[in-house]
């Protein structure tokens, strides 16, 4: 009798690792990626992702640099510095707000890959357009991308909370600056994810324009060209 015929090893590439676990954290966002949620996703030994990447926290910065790849593709810059701050300042937000899971992980983190980097740039040149020395646009470039980072992991780890907490932050949000204070009743819970990211979106509205109004205040008075004798 013939012995029993094992199943053939699934081969596994770094691509495919990265897709199924930002799979992971895009449908089941409010819950850590953990190898052995990944290796049932991938029907596969999770030790074998360890020939791709290191550890976890290496993945995580693939992950944020794939998810840094769909901005740029996302984005698409104008003639306007201004304009363009500003839609790659909200491309960014939406982006790692459709996977809040991998938001709350690595938003705080450089990921040294290329497309962090063209991302960077690209706000320095609009900066240094609008007349400011390279340092100064350095400076400027990362104090929004900081703010703009930082807004986000507030709102990700607010819609990450349990229903009842999530509807106590949305009540405060929404009365503790004003007074008097009015409760609100508890909502389904994908209402209550949607409300918080309402309320986000319009602080952070607030924030941008009001440091990109600072920034036109404050740019350098460009030199009128000088004509030419005949």
């Amino acid at each position: 009798m013939s012995a029993k015929k094992q199943p053939a090893r699934k081969h596994l590439s770094r691509e495919l690792i990265l897709e199924a676990a930002l799979g992971i954290v895009g449908t089941d966002d409010m819950n850590e990626l953990t190898m052995s949620r990944l290796g049932r996703a991938l029907d596969a030994d999770p030790s074998a992702v360890y020939r791709h990447f290191r550890n976890k926290d290496e993945l995580l910065l693939a992950m944020a640099d794939v998810q840094m790849e769909e901005v740029v593709r996302t984005y698409e810059p104008g003639d306007d510095p201004y304009a363009n701050l500003r839609h790659m300042l909200w491309v960014l937000r939406r982006s790692y707000l459709s996977r809040p899971g991998l938001a709350r992980a690595v938003a705080p983190r450089f990921t040294g890959g290329a497309a962090e980097t063209q991302l960077v740039h690209h706000m320095i040149r609009n900066v240094k357009t609008l007349g400011y020395a390279e340092t100064e646009a350095i400076a400027r470039v990362r104090a929004v991308a900081e703010m703009t980072l930082g807004h986000i992991i507030m709102t990700a780890e607010v819609i990450s909370l349990p229903r009842k907490a999530q509807a106590f932050e949305l009540e405060m949000a929404r009365s503790y600056y004003t007074y008097p204070r009015q409760p609100l009743s508890l909502a389904p819970l994908e209402e209550q994810r949607a409300a918080h990211r309402t309320d986000g979106d319009e602080v952070f509205a607030t924030m941008l324009d009001t440091f990109l109004a600072g920034l036109a205040a404050d740019a350098p008075k460009q030199k009128p060209a000088r004509s030419r004798k005949s």
